[in-house]
């Protein structure tokens, strides 16, 4: 059976980030505290962080990334769940002028034209932007591993490159991709609404309900999803989230997504899945 959770509403994209963070606020016997924390993931206007402390849904805290020593209110919006001996929550952050990860979000109106999306990093002045990767784009950062994009901060076109996760740590390296196969004629515009393009990108599934997070290579992708092969049985209507391109040990953004083609493959004890986003 396919899960049932629901998506939350997204005004931006959440990038899985490991920021180290504090945090200042009261406790019940209005005590002051500072304690360490980081970031499990981040939008433009909130975050999952990952603490020690033990707090209080709708308590007020400040936020100080110690990286850049920027800071913001935030408010805690409730447990997320609980992690060995430390708990995540989910916090609202309250100071909307306040560019607190020094990410610059994309609105979610232009997602529709991407086929990949990813935290980017600009060579020269180290900006951060989530970038939705259109399909020629993809192809290109597929054989070169970065792309040429216009840097709001530099004022010129830089190369930009994959985001490393925080801090830094050395990163297991990927093999190089094969080279690529012929690609299909493409089916005409009655037959499909987006045309795939069959590459072998590195993608990840997750599921927040059941199952591990799934690192597997795409059939093909498109600005309407993913397809990919399995050992799952995922059926029609399957909900989960999906990463496209997805690197271990670095930034990867994650967006919904619904089974709505199944294949079996019986020679392989495997399944062909056909996966949608999910405008949410």
């Amino acid at each position: 059976m396919g899960t049932t959770w629901s998506h939350p509403p997204r005004s931006t994209d959440r990038v899985t980030i490991i920021i180290p963070i504090r945090i200042f606020g009261s406790d019940v016997d209005g005590l002051a505290f500072s304690e360490e924390a980081e970031t499990v993931e981040v939008s433009r206007n909130g975050a999952m962080i990952l603490t020690n402390r033990n707090l209080t849904p709708l308590e007020e805290i400040l936020i100080r990334v110690e990286r850049t020593g920027m800071e913001s209110p935030a408010r805690i919006v409730g447990q997320v769940r609980k992690q060995a001996d430390r708990f995540v929550y989910g916090v609202k952050l309250l100071d909307p002028s306040v560019n607190l990860w020094n990410i610059n979000f994309v609105p979610l109106s232009e997602s529709e034209r991407a086929v990949g999306r990813m935290l980017l990093e600009c060579s020269k002045c180290l900006l951060r932007e989530v970038i939705y990767l259109e399909e020629f784009e993809t192809e290109v950062y597929r054989a070169n591993r970065y792309i040429y994009h216009g840097c709001t901060r530099c004022r010129e076109s830089m190369i930009w490159k994959e985001a490393p996760n925080e801090p830094t740590e050395r990163v297991r390296e990927i093999p190089p991709p094969p080279p690529p196969k012929p690609i299909p004629t493409p089916r005409t515009r009655n037959e499909r609404r987006h045309n795939r393009i069959g590459c072998k990108l590195l993608a990840c599934i997750r599921f927040r309900q059941c199952y591990e997070d799934e690192v597997l290579e795409v059939n093909d992708v498109s600005r309407g999803g993913a397809c990919f092969t399995t050992r799952k049985y995922l059926p029609p209507g399957t909900k989960m989230e999906i990463a496209v391109p997805y690197s271990p040990g670095m930034a990867n953004i994650f967006v919904p997504a619904e089974i709505v083609r199944l294949k079996a493959i019986p020679d392989k004890e495997s399944y062909e899945c056909g996966a949608a986003y999910i405008k949410c």
